[in-house]
């Protein structure tokens, strides 16, 4: 049951939760890695946000505590929240570590693989903390700090993908959670990761737009100007690539409606919905305005070279993604196979199917 607390992160998606969950009633602390606190210092002069949604105006959400103290912020709190990029997975998690205490439910949004990458670093570090990890498959919006402590909301989901590892303890956590949000049960932790649509839609996207974001930078919209029916067609390549690889390992896809792919500025949007005209909404979403933009930096290495590691596990052939890896590693002067998130960090690699199975249905 949810009655305090902790969002984790400074960002777009902090903001807007840690916001969003005291509207609704909760004890609400947010807190930002310490390195950030230049950045953060308004909502931590403040003690609130605001919240900004397009159809319903604007909003005072009153903090119970603004802090960059880990152990202040997650103390005898029910729920860790943790709407954070990929990048800072380890770096929060290795924060929280120390002070994680027995019943605490930890929740990643969007997950990328987040839950068993934690899990494995419980079990290296000996830690015993009977803590229960959980992901969702995307963002419960799409969101955007228009100003230190103010954020716009401009879509929101109205279907979320939710698991939990162990798998047993969906129920529990999608209970405790749909009250707050459109939550639906999926059956492992890698459903919700293989199924965030960022990885699928961003890195081809972005890589096949490579000149004329070069050119334009910031006044480059990958919606609006660069989702043409060439760039359509390869990134639906990518979500049957992902496809084949869920069959393979017992995932079962969203299902989009075929005329989903080839609308430009609302590719695959179809479980986001917006008070207004959500082509006009999506279609103004800004970037990305260089190559090295997290549409690369983070959809590749967090998510698509574990989709990858999968893909090569169970023989199933890639590519497109390959190649997108590929070119996007060659453009930025990378190795994004190298340095991406490995299924030895997540703890399956080599698995067989029913051991893969075990692992998420018992965590262990």
């Amino acid at each position: 049951m949810l009655k305090k607390v902790a969002v984790l992160g400074g960002g777009n998606g902090s903001h807007t939760m840690a916001a969003d969950l005291a509207l609704k009633g909760l004890e609400v602390r947010i807190c930002e890695a310490p390195e950030f606190k230049e950045s953060f210092a308004a909502t931590l002069e403040r003690q609130e946000i605001t919240l900004v949604e397009a159809g319903s105006g604007e909003k005072t959400a009153k903090l119970a505590l603004a802090t960059t103290d880990f152990e202040q912020a997650i103390k005898g709190v029910d729920y860790i929240m943790m709407p954070i990029p990929a990048t800072g997975h380890e770096r929060f998690f290795r924060a929280i570590m120390p002070y994680l205490e027995d019943g605490q439910t930890i929740v990643s949004w969007p997950g990328n693989y987040a839950s068993l990458y934690f899990a494995r670093m419980l079990k290296e570090e000996g830690l015993k903390k009977d803590v229960t990890l959980a992901e969702g498959h995307t963002l419960p919006w799409g969101c955007r700090l228009e100003a230190p402590g103010r954020i716009k909301v401009f879509v929101d989901a109205w279907k979320l993908l939710l698991a939990a590892l162990p798998s047993k303890e969906t129920a529990r956590v999608a209970n405790d959670l749909k009250d707050y949000y459109p939550v639906a049960v999926a059956s492992s932790v890698l459903e919700t990761s293989l199924n965030n649509l960022n990885p699928i839609v961003h890195p081809v996207g972005t890589v096949l737009n490579a000149g004329a974001i070069d050119n334009r930078k910031e006044d480059f919209h990958l919606y609006r100007d660069g989702t043409t029916q060439s760039i359509a067609r390869a990134i639906k390549a990518v979500f049957e690539e992902v496809s084949q690889i869920g069959e393979a390992v017992g995932v079962k896809m969203l299902e989009y409606p075929e005329e989903t792919f080839w609308l430009k500025s609302t590719i695959m949007s179809h479980y986001f919905r917006a008070p207004e005209d959500i082509n006009d909404t999506v279609a103004n979403i800004r970037g990305p305005s260089s190559m090295k933009s997290r549409y690369i930096t983070e959809d590749i290495p967090y998510g698509l070279v574990p989709v990858a590691g999968l893909a090569y596990s169970y023989g199933i052939d890639i590519p497109i993604i390959d190649a997108t890896i590929c070119l996007a590693s060659a453009i930025n002067g990378a190795d994004y196979y190298g340095e991406g998130r490995s299924l030895g960090e997540l703890g399956i690699a080599g698995l067989k199917r029913e051991e893969l199975d075990q692992i998420l249905r018992k965590g262990s």
